[in-house]
């Protein structure tokens, strides 16, 4: 036998035995469950989206300093240097958990919930960089240098904080976030500059997310430029779908099979452009990719975590993030549209999220998060639950309740079921 797949053996049975060490008993644990416990999707209720938020308070309880951390490691791989337990804030998604939290706060009343957001905003206006970007990577990484999506994704969070507040030190950190944003654009809607040093670089069709963080931007503060720069972007996010839905240029780094948290990021950036900008060329572009999506989930939710361009899956395990946003999605289209099929799909996913959460032992870090993947071995997240994944199924739980309060006409009746 040759060094490689000896080497390849040994890996394997230090992995295996890594599993067994103290520091690693909850994800064991875990695992365990979910090798023994058959999947049975649990209907939503309060009680996930309570869970959900208490969990996104503790991660930012973790950090000490006003951001959200990363998420919580249960399990760390050998031969790495990364830590067990909760993992340093994260800029990225402490801004677009901003709104999430302010939101639960309208809805329930939660003044500790608004509190939390008003200390999230403080630290990214702390963080933000000179030339009015924000950092990628987890904070504390290197090279500190502005990220256009980064920046997007605060940039959620800092229009929140206007329509919250209306105070000048929140529009000020927008606008010039929003100005590094059009500095860094290209007539064609793309991104020239400001890649961020944690994924491939080069144009991605999620950024278009970034174009409604603008766009909302554009809508808080009358300012045309921002909601042409959202449009544009939308044209190119646009010119990178296929006839049957699928994106190409879709992935943090693999584009042939993009994971469904980037296939949930275009078509978020889609929507709302959609909506804010009565452009119905993008509500069909997402109508489109949706048709298609509710037929993949299985019959219990599980839906794979990467799709190949002819939408067969590319993996066996699911990146619970991206079903969390495409719930979302499915949900929010009902408003104006009538599709019981798409409507069935975000309930499958749901109830396959809420069995995901409702699958966890005692601890401050797993309980009432979401994970990464599902298995808990999955490649996306790996044995980790995540701030980003978690933010995206309230998001959607409170999506849910809405549609329930305040069924759209147009539904004739459908439950989500």
């Amino acid at each position: 036998m040759s060094l490689k797949p000896l080497k390849r053996l040994a890996k394997v049975v230090l992995e295996q035995a890594s599993a067994q060490l103290p520091k690693h008993r909850e994800a064991l644990a875990l695992s365990r469950i979910e090798k023994t416990a058959p999947i049975q999707p649990v209907e939503p209720q309060q009680q996930h989206l309570q869970e959900a938020i208490s969990w996104i308070k503790r991660a930012q309880q973790a950090t000490g300093d006003g951001g959200v951390s990363w998420g919580y490691r249960a399990r760390a791989a050998i031969r790495t240097s990364d830590r067990v337990g909760w993992v340093p804030a994260y800029p990225e998604t402490t801004g677009y958990i901003i709104p999430t939290m302010l939101r639960y706060a309208r809805l329930t009343g939660d003044f500790q919930a608004t509190e939390a957001a008003l200390q999230m905003v403080d630290w990214e206006l702390k963080i933000q960089l000179p030339d009015g970007g924000i950092q990628g990577g987890i904070y504390g990484d290197q090279p500190v240098s502005s990220s256009t999506f980064v920046t997007g994704q605060v940039l959620f969070g800092l229009v929140a904080a206007i329509e919250q507040w209306n105070e000048q030190r929140h529009k000020e950190a927008a606008i010039r976030a929003g100005d590094f944003l059009l500095d860094c654009l290209d007539s064609t809607g793309r991104f020239a500059k400001g890649y961020s040093h944690f994924c491939e670089a080069g144009p991605k069709a999620y950024e278009v997310r970034t174009g409604l963080a603008l766009a909302q931007l554009g809508s808080v503060l009358g300012a045309k430029k921002y909601l042409d720069a959202a449009s544009l972007m939308a044209d190119y996010a646009l010119s990178c779908q296929h006839d049957n839905g699928w994106f190409q240029e879709n992935d943090l780094n693999m584009h042939d099979k993009p994971l469904t948290h980037t296939i949930g990021y275009v078509l978020e950036g889609l929507h709302g452009i959609g909506e804010l900008l009565n452009r119905q060329d993008c509500l069909d572009a997402v109508s489109l990719s949706l048709n298609q999506i509710a037929k993949l989930p299985r019959p219990d939710g599980m839906l794979a975590g990467r799709w190949f361009s002819d939408w067969t899956p590319a993996v066996d395990y699911a990146c619970l993030t991206g079903s969390a946003q495409i719930a979302g999605v499915l949900l929010r289209f009902q408003r104006q549209h009538s599709n019981p099929a798409q409507v069935k799909t975000a309930g499958q996913l749901l109830r396959f999220l809420c069995w995901t959460q409702d699958l966890k032992i005692d601890s401050e870090g797993l309980t009432g998060g979401i994970r990464g993947s599902y298995p808990f071995s999955g490649d996306y997240g790996k044995w980790c639950v995540l701030n980003w994944a978690t933010k995206f199924f309230a998001d959607s739980l409170m999506d849910y309740q809405s549609l329930q309060k305040n069924p759209p006409t147009v539904l004739h009746g459908a439950s989500i079921s």
